[in-house]
């Protein structure tokens, strides 16, 4: 199956592959004068930074160029899941604009770096990411606005932000957009002065003396699955005050110090005396004798300061000022609780519960207490309620754990019919799926259902429902998805119907819908 990747752009078409064991994307030119010949042998013959390294392969009138994609999943998939601190977003920033400093110390034109969260690939296990570079002819565009729109996209469409004490960096960034002649230069002088003040979580004097306070931000949506914040709300700019505090602190006393200085100078003016005398004269046949003495009373004398002087029983207290910033004003989101997202924090919000099951008709009943708000959703939570799937890291036994006290025995509707898998062998346990998409893999926060197989990927398929049905995605693995025996190709939906078997690496399920 090929997918035409931009119906602007005609002669070309991606698929995706899985071969010899591998993840492939792979684009196909029927026209080969649409590529740039030296572009092609810069990409061929070299190992650029922050690019998927291209395999370029010619047949017969076509050119081939495909990536190893194999664990790696769309930036757009990852975002999904992913809750983003301030840290993190420097961390993507800046690979988006390092990438353009890779292309021209390759003299590639930036009109062929593909910005589209969708080809954009990474592991989520870490921030780093990997672009996909085109050498197409004629594909030179206005970069300044692509990105612009790019990083736009990214802040008010895909990513779901942390609730976090932190500067207001995103609305500061937002207004840099806004700006005309918004230009590449512009963002990385924007990002170079705010990242300045990364450790005092302020941004830098440069930067407050470049800019006007920022007129816009961003209207804060109520929790749910799918919102987006826009672009309507005026926030108050936060201000900080600076308070006074006294605490308690255990320091040696001036005593000590000057005592140490003293046997200091007393050894420094012995020193000058043999000097003066000239007994470290080269000619002197005593010199190494005296230099070893002087050396050993020296450090003789330093030790017995510092054990007598230095105790810790010499420490005293004393009161120390200490300077805290507060912030008087707050936007309008954080008046009511709530993230840049929009999202209300998940301590007291209700839970919907699912079951794990020993068969589809008959559920078992489920008993659950919400403790750790890192399974910010009910199915990751339900995932952690499969006692015998627990994820690498440990997560899943830590919120099982959590489950201990104050339960709540929640029963199934008669007549209750809803999608579910189930695990074949074992006690072959059936689970209920209850969002959408639904993630099968090992890594939990990312996942729905969490498998302890160092054999599956960390997230390993996708389960979606549209229009037409169900289907399920293999998220470019290692060792593949199969439906009834036959291995489906990576990254993209392939139908599955109630009773069919879908194998992940060697764990075998059945799906009824």
């Amino acid at each position: 199956m090929v997918i035409l990747v931009d119906d602007r752009i005609t002669g070309w078409v991606q698929e995706f592959k899985s071969e010899s064991g591998k993840s492939v994307m792979r684009f196909i030119f029927k026209d080969e004068s649409r590529l740039i010949e030296y572009q092609l042998e810069m990409l061929n013959n070299n190992r650029i930074p922050m690019l998927l390294k291209p395999d370029i392969l010619k047949v017969d009138q076509e050119i081939r160029i495909s990536y190893d994609i194999t664990s790696l999943i769309p930036l757009k998939k990852i975002l999904e899941r992913k809750e983003i601190g301030r840290g993190e977003f420097f961390r993507y920033l800046r690979q988006v604009t390092g990438v353009f400093d890779q292309l021209e110390n390759h003299l590639l034109d930036y009109g062929g770096l593909m910005l589209d969260s969708g080809m954009i690939y990474g592991s989520p296990a870490d921030d780093r990411i990997f672009f996909v570079y085109l050498p197409i002819e004629g594909s030179k565009h206005d970069i300044n606005e692509s990105l612009r729109q790019f990083v736009t996209h990214l802040i008010i469409r895909e990513m779901k932000f942390k609730n976090e004490d932190a500067d207001n960096y995103i609305q500061r960034l937002i207004e840099i957009l806004k700006t005309p002649d918004f230009s590449l230069n512009m963002l990385k002088s924007w990002l170079e002065c705010f990242s300045r003040g990364q450790d005092a979580g302020q941004p830098s004097k440069a930067y407050h003396q470049s800019l006007s306070e920022p007129a816009i931000t961003r209207e804060h949506a109520r929790p749910g699955p799918g919102l987006k914040p826009s672009l309507r709300e005026k926030p108050e700019i936060a201000k900080a005050s600076i308070r006074t505090a006294t605490e308690k602190k255990m320091v040696y006393p001036l005593s000590s110090w000057l005592f140490l200085g003293s046997a200091a100078a007393a050894i420094l003016a012995l020193i000058a005396v043999m000097i003066i005398k000239g007994a470290l004269e080269p000619g002197n046949p005593d010199m190494l004798t005296t230099v070893a003495a002087l050396v050993l009373i020296s450090g003789a004398v330093i030790w017995l300061v510092c054990s007598k002087a230095f105790a810790k029983d010499k420490k005293v207290e004393k009161l120390v000022e200490k300077k805290i910033h507060e912030t008087i004003n707050k936007t309008p989101a954080q008046a009511r609780g709530s993230d840049i997202t929009g999202h209300t924090p998940l301590k007291d919000a209700p839970v919907k519960v699912e079951y794990v099951n020993k068969s589809i008709t008959q559920p078992a009943a489920r008993e659950t207490r919400y403790e750790n708000s890192y399974w910010s959703s009910a199915a990751a939570f339900q995932s952690c309620g499969v006692g015998k799937h627990r994820s690498d890291e440990g997560s899943c036994q830590s919120a099982q754990a959590a489950c201990a006290a104050d339960r709540t025995v929640l029963l199934a509707q008669k007549g209750d019919v809803m999608p579910s898998i189930r695990r074949l062998g074992g006690d072959g346990e059936t689970v209920a799926i209850r969002r959408w998409p639904y993630r099968i893999g090992r890594m939990a926060g990312q996942v729905d259902y969490c498998v302890n197989n160092p054999a599956i990927g960390r997230i390993h398929a996708e389960l979606t429902k549209g229009p037409q049905g169900y289907h399920i995605t293999d998220m470019n693995t290692r060792n593949g998805t199969y439906i009834n025996g036959t291995r489906i190709d990576p990254n993209m939906e392939h139908p599955i119907k109630s009773g069919d078997r879908f194998m992940l690496a060697n764990e075998e399920f059945q799906f009824s819908g």
